[in-house]
């Protein structure tokens, strides 16, 4: 294989400072690179999309660096050749809007021009570059979410294109992105073949693979994204479809039902919790009946690019980018090494901008509600209770998502029970997203096994979902947290909600949430802690100005938690295993269990929890 498919960004290269001299990088890499494996056979195609604006090759924005992606970041730390000698090959593409002048940039990001286009050239690259045996990965941001998905439901809908059927691609696209528009009329009606169906007809990749026109049932190992917006695909905001600025039709570009092909072997989706925008709406996976895809989908603190990064403080996408290549590293040879470094980074970050280090996911939630977007208005979002779409109108049905296998990473509880920094730095962290509809459980079962999950409040509330268990934390995610021992300490042995007890209390206040500890009700800014055997304090409401250099400390069981930079504990990654009692794993079955137990001396495979 030729190095002419290569991602446009180099693998190795850091997050921030210069661009890389690419000559001496591929120079380096060929020096470390283990000895291709001409018995290997196969090769794995890995196709990333960046999110809206985002490019990897930007360099310099307004004279400073610009900030990547998680994207751009896991495919700098995927390995050209794995270590036993697979080829694995990265094809980059830059998000919509992120070329062009200004105005180009900002209309295109805006109204997502472009989008079908990347489509189009992602899997063009697939059909261009697969052969038999081959492993197929598709990872996304944002519209790049989107743009990922589609390919993966163009794979599944019509498998992969022959280099002769390509000539036919423009059409053939057409034909599946109106499959569903019952006023759609083909321009070219013989075209891929005569008297062509609907695509939505089954006949129709049928007689593709009969012509030798496509290669059907192509299996797709993994599709990795973050925070897939907009059930319709992109962001809609009604003043500029009036405006005629967004298309309407692209509507029909969608996937509406939200389900995964079987195609698609494992799934994995990490979402905001906090992202407040309307025009934002999260497209939640379902798996239809008798579907065999591993999905995962974990809810973290964050709005939308707190999670699939690009902030100038990267800590909460460096959580969720830990998260992802944990979930990859059975299938992709990478250099977990990377997440620690970009935790690095970051704490050079806040010692250049004289701030205190922040304990593990207490990184700055920024405001989105601003720019183009803030148009549509705001809304808080619904883990585990969103609604299908229909397919003919694009709208919400009343029909519950099933099986849709969301779990809550331990990095939200944390933030909320210990009192993190709200939005812009400003009070305290409340996460509506969860405490409107959920309240956190804490069981140790009479022993000393925990089980953490938030339990829906409203009985009568007719959705599938009544709860979301807390997400384990995998071996890449503990070393990550491991660096902040109190926050890592609190993780593993949170206190007890206690038993659930009756209360007539009611909140007369509004604007700060309610939320439920064992039965008991307190403000986000003044938590209620159980200490077990029933006995409890409020703790007082936490100082959160990190910018005036002032020490976040949080009163909680744990006591005052603090974040000391001599203190930290740094390990490599070959050292954590099991050695000593507090560490702990977690029994994962393919739909992942929520039951912890002691870890073995037995180590896992792959990383895994």
């Amino acid at each position: 294989m030729d190095g002419s498919h290569h991602s446009r960004a180099p693998s190795r290269a850091p997050s921030r400072g210069p661009p890389p001299n690419r000559a001496v990088s591929r120079s380096r890499a060929a020096e470390s690179r283990p000895p291709r494996n001409a018995e290997a056979g196969y090769k794995r195609l890995i196709v990333a999309c960046d999110g809206t604006w985002l490019n990897a090759d930007n360099g310099l924005i307004n004279g400073k660096l610009s900030i990547p992606s998680n994207v751009t970041r896991i495919s700098r730390a995927i390995r050209p050749v794995s270590m036993d000698g697979v080829p694995q090959i990265v094809y980059y593409h830059f998000g919509v809007g992120a070329k062009g002048g200004v105005v180009d940039r900002v209309v295109g990001g805006a109204i997502g021009e472009g989008v079908g286009e990347n489509v189009r050239e992602g899997y063009s690259f697939l059909c261009n570059n697969w052969a038999p045996g081959d492993e197929i990965f598709l990872i996304g941001f944002s519209r790049g979410a989107f743009t990922a998905r589609s390919i993966g439901g163009l794979v599944g809908q019509i498998g992969l294109l022959t280099k002769k059927a390509l000539g036919s691609l423009a059409e053939v696209f057409t034909d599946v992105q109106h499959r569903r528009d019952p006023h759609y009329r083909p321009k070219y009606p013989d075209v891929p073949f005569p008297d062509k169906p609907s695509a939505d007809d089954p006949y129709y990749a049928e007689e593709l693979g009969r012509r030798g026109l496509s290669r059907l049932n192509i299996p797709i190992k993994a599709i990795a994204v973050w925070d897939t917006v907009g059930s319709l695909g992109m962001p809609r905001i009604p003043l500029l479809t009036r405006l005629r600025l967004q298309d309407p039709e692209s509507k029909h570009m969608a996937f509406y039902d939200t389900k995964l092909y079987n195609c698609t072997e494992n799934a994995f989706q990490a979402l905001a919790l906090d992202e407040r925008r309307a025009a934002f709406s999260p497209a939640v996976w379902e798996k239809p009946e008798g579907n065999r895809t591993t999905l995962r989908q974990v809810w973290f603190p964050g709005v939308h690019s707190n999670v699939g990064g690009g902030y100038d403080d990267q800590q909460l996408a460096n959580i969720t980018l830990a998260w992802m290549m944990a979930q990859l590293e059975p299938f992709l040879d990478m250099r977990m090494q990377y997440v620690l470094e970009q935790d690095e980074e970051n704490e050079e970050y806040y010692r250049k901008h004289r701030e205190r280090e922040r304990p593990w996911s207490f990184g700055e939630l920024y405001n989105s509600m601003s720019g183009i977007y803030a148009i549509g208005g705001g809304t808080t979002r619904t883990p585990g209770t969103y609604y299908a779409v229909d397919p003919d109108t694009g709208r919400a049905t009343s029909r519950p998502l099933h099986d849709t296998h969301e779990y809550v990473h331990p990095s939200a509880r944390t933030r909320l029970r210990l009192g993190g920094p709200g939005v812009d730095d400003k009070g305290v962290y409340e996460c509506r997203a969860l405490t409107d509809n959920w309240r956190l459980v804490v069981d140790y079962n009479n022993s000393a096994e925990v089980d953490v999950f938030w339990k829906l409040k409203n009985r009568d509330r007719k959705v599938s979902t009544r709860v979301l268990p807390e997400a384990p934390l995998w071996k890449l995610e503990r070393e990550l947290a491991m660096t902040d021992p109190k926050t890592y300490d609190y993780v593993i042995r949170p206190p007890p909600t206690g038993a659930k007890r009756k209360s007539g209390r009611r909140s007369s206040r509004v604007g700060s949430p309610v939320v439920e500890h064992g039965g008991r009700r307190s403000r986000v800014g003044s938590p209620m802690v159980d200490h077990g055997n029933g006995r409890r304090s409020r703790g007082p409401s936490p100082s959160v100005e990190y910018g005036n250099g002032v020490v976040l400390e949080e009163a909680s069981a744990l006591g005052v938690v603090r974040k000391n930079r001599e203190g930290r504990r740094r390990r490599s990654l070959e050292n954590v295993g099991p050695r000593g009692s507090r560490a702990r794993s977690v029994e994962v079955d393919p739909d992942w269990g929520r039951r912890e137990t002691p870890r073995s001396s037995k180590r896992m495979s792959h990383g895994g929890p």
